[in-house]
């Protein structure tokens, strides 16, 4: 199967139909391929199943008119019946696809957040999560948050990836609560180590260490924070990472960052990168 496939999960919620915008865009840049899913959940009434099925190809028919034929053949439709998160895990196992872009309405609401969590540590591929009041389609500035563990590695390739397809600049960030001067010394080579990368790949960076108090809701609130300065588009993170200098899980992080922020979070779980 072709590379540069977006999964699209949809409920024609506005984050949802932001994602789908958006991986049209990133479609029509890497020649990709888009496959928007909408899942009828179980609780539905099977009566009305055809009813449904008709109401969803016509919202879909309603987002791909916009586009000209070119971009109308890139886009397969698809809808399945049972329990969303399962399904999506599954369409995501057959399919493979190199992301999933994900609408978010309720990243403030505890249960919906929880579903898109869950939903993260079973999926294999990078989830770009869309919510908060980002509207804007496109991607020029990258937040990527740096610490000192060997998954930093992993952030790095793949904001190189993204980067490089929409000609982005990357602000490589470190939020710590140490003030361990070794420790600190340490976070501001490591930024230095990935400002090299991108140089030497021509890619604008900048780097920022900032200081917080010594707790995950004030790490993720400094990123968030400066991530709506900036105007970022995207915050890439790491779901499932264990960063022992500063004795948190960058799971908690995730979470912080799902809830509070106002730009798409670019989700990766360290063993799919290493799997790859």
């Amino acid at each position: 199967m072709a590379k540069n496939i977006i999964l699209v999960p949809t409920n024609f919620s506005s984050r949802a139909n932001l994602a789908y915008r958006q991986s049209i865009n990133f479609a029509e840049r890497t020649k990709g391929e888009v496959y928007l899913l909408n899942v009828i959940p179980h609780k539905s009434n099977r009566e009305n199943l055809d009813y449904e099925i008709d109401m969803i190809q016509n919202q879909v028919l309603n987002l791909i008119d916009n586009y000209d034929d070119s971009i109308r053949r890139r886009v397969h439709t698809r809808i399945e019946y049972g329990a969303v998160n399962q399904t999506i895990v599954k369409v995501e196992k057959e399919i493979k696809p190199d992301f999933i872009f994900m609408g978010s309405d309720a990243a403030r609401n505890d249960h919906n957040r929880s579903i898109t969590l869950k939903l993260i540590d079973k999926i294999s591929c990078p989830m770009v999560v869309f919510a908060g009041r980002y509207d804007k389609v496109g991607c020029d500035r990258i937040v990527l948050p740096v610490d000192l563990t060997k998954e930093t590695k992993q952030k790095v390739d793949l904001a190189v990836k993204i980067a490089k397809i929409y000609g982005a600049k990357v602000y490589a960030v470190s939020a710590t609560g140490s003030r361990d001067k070794e420790t600190l010394k340490q976070l501001e080579d490591k930024m230095s180590e990935v400002k090299a990368i991108f140089d030497k790949l021509e890619i604008e960076c900048e780097t920022r260490l900032m200081k917080t108090e010594a707790n995950v809701e004030s790490m993720a609130n400094a990123v968030n924070d400066f991530a709506d300065d900036i105007e970022a588009s995207a915050i890439i993170i790491m779901t499932h990472q264990e960063n022992k200098l500063q004795k948190f899980f960058v799971g908690s992080m995730a979470t912080e960052l799902i809830k509070k922020a106002n730009v798409p979070i670019v989700c990766v779980s360290p063993k799919e990168l290493n799997n790859k």
